[in-house]
């Protein structure tokens, strides 16, 4: 039998320090700032360029939310 020692393995969880805390929402809340600046450019831009970039007006909104650009980020850990 074999035994194992448990007390040398560290759990992969970040810590939840203060620091770190206010350190994503910082993070998050400067996101939501440039989904919201980058929702208000979309609207502004004529319909024939929406469709040279994929989107049609309708999309605008889902495309800059900020719960769809975290899902679609790999900088956050949502």
């Amino acid at each position: 039998m074999t035994t194992m020692d448990h007390g040398r393995y560290e759990t992969s969880r970040r810590k939840l320090d203060l620091l770190g805390f206010v350190g994503r929402a910082l993070g998050l809340a400067y996101h939501a700032m440039k989904m919201r600046s980058e929702r208000a450019a979309l609207h502004e831009m004529p319909d024939y360029m929406l469709k040279d970039l994929g989107i049609s007006r309708s999309e605008i909104d889902r495309y800059t939310s900020v719960r769809y650009a975290l899902s679609h980020s790999e900088r956050f850990d949502a």
